[in-house]
């Protein structure tokens, strides 16, 4: 049986799990730092590739977002990076392995269907950037990876707090719910803090600035 989530109450000396990002930054900068996740689990990627399924997987994000810096699919690439690091960060940091990630729907097993154009190229990003976000994870100590999740439901709303809080009693497809919840308030919160424009030419937003929007 795959160990449960820990949620026991947050440390009050730990960071809040997003330590290890650079951010305030840009797109690219998260890029980077994804590739160095990745980089640091190189001999375990075939192996991990495997485990989830991952069939479409680039070595380095960068070259893709930079080369389409500033356009359109520029903004699709930038919100599929962020959408699988988060999911990747979270699901890890509550202890769910790789095999319930595949298992429970979170790897993208076919191109990305609204745009077909990039569709392939799209599912590859996710998914790279889901293994740099379990990468990424793995290295949060177990007050960090408590204290990221407290963090996030922090900000839910009540009624969102209410349905995504933790039990012992949940189903399946309620704990899912719950990652993706909790893996939408990262997501947000990282494209927060990261530069304004495609471009990467708008001063990015300090942490302060995405509480106060939020």
């Amino acid at each position: 049986m795959a160990a449960q989530p820990d949620f026991t109450p947050p440390s009050t000396d730990a960071g809040d799990g997003l330590a290890g990002l650079p951010l305030p930054g840009t797109a690219l900068d998260v890029a980077a730092h994804a590739d160095s996740c990745l980089a640091m689990i190189e001999p375990m990627i075939g192996p991990l590739r495997i485990v989830l399924g991952v069939s479409v997987f680039y070595t380095a994000l960068s070259p893709i977002l930079g080369n389409a810096r500033g356009t359109a699919l520029g903004a699709l690439q930038q919100q599929e990076m962020l959408a699988g690091l988060a999911h990747g960060i979270v699901l890890t940091a509550q202890r769910r392995p790789p095999v319930w990630i595949k298992q429970h729907g979170f790897v993208k097993m076919w191109p990305v269907r609204k745009h077909p154009g990039h569709g392939r190229q799209l599912q590859g990003i996710y998914n790279t950037a889901l293994m740099a976000g379990i990468a990424h994870a793995r290295r949060l100590d177990q007050a960090a990876a408590r204290n990221l999740i407290a963090s996030l439901l922090g900000r839910m709303d009540e009624p969102a707090r209410r349905q995504h809080g933790s039990s012992a009693a949940w189903k399946p497809r309620q704990w899912e719910a719950h990652h993706r919840a909790c893996a939408d308030i990262l997501q947000q919160e990282i494209s927060c803090r990261v530069a304004a424009d495609p471009a990467g030419t708008a001063p990015a937003r300090r942490p302060s600035d995405c509480l106060a929007a939020a």
